[in-house]
């Protein structure tokens, strides 16, 4: 671990802190890069039909995972952007936990560049609330995913241009975070609220 963030108890805060994503960095709207999900499970029917509940919470968590390392790169790369634009990917402890660690950088003048990106990811576990005809009720769902992260292309800054992050690093690193949605079936109500991967370099390929 690196002296200049607090260790945390979740794997995606290790990433997001030691090695966190730089998806969008500019002004304007944040665009999430596009995830690969792979081993996903048949969730719908014939072509035309509508999609499951199960399918919606999949796309949704997935999307939202992605939009969680882009909403974050955008507040690491700009000390002026608003940190309260977390609140709209992440709730609880993590959340505070992510705050934590970025003004505590901030403070430090600690500045991150360049890109990573979501390699991977799929769920593994999903709860979508629906009725005995299959359609979504307002109940709240939640899903667990295995993310890879690549963060070979990221680094942050000191202000005297050397760089934070050691040479050694792991730059594939594993996250099992688990999301909810209390609003369910409304898309924007998923957030990151935890990760069952508890050791900062944890290879992608780990069980």
């Amino acid at each position: 671990m690196i002296s200049t963030r607090r260790r945390t108890g979740a794997a995606i805060l290790a990433v997001a802190a030691a090695a966190s994503i730089s998806v969008a960095c500019g002004s304007g709207d944040i665009e999430a890069t596009p995830v690969t999900t792979t081993t996903q499970p048949v969730l719908t029917g014939p072509e035309g039909v509508e999609k499951s509940p199960e399918q919606q919470a999949t796309e949704q968590a997935t999307a939202k995972v992605n939009e969680f390392f882009a909403v974050l790169a955008k507040v690491e790369s700009d000390p002026a952007v608003d940190i309260n634009m977390l609140d709209s990917v992440a709730s609880g402890k993590i959340l505070d936990q992510l705050k934590a660690n970025v003004n505590l950088r901030r403070s430090q003048g600690i500045v991150s560049t360049g890109a990573a990106t979501v390699a991977d990811a799929f769920v593994t576990e999903l709860q979508a609330p629906k009725d005995a005809d299959g359609n979504p009720i307002k109940e709240e769902a939640s899903a667990t995913l295995r993310v890879c992260i690549d963060s070979s292309n990221y680094d942050q800054i000191r202000p005297d241009g050397t760089s934070v992050l050691p040479p050694d690093r792991v730059r594939r690193e594993l996250g099992k975070p688990t999301l909810e949605n209390v609003a369910w079936p409304d898309s924007s109500g998923w957030r990151i609220v935890s990760d069952a991967v508890t050791s900062s370099g944890t290879p992608c390929d780990a069980p």
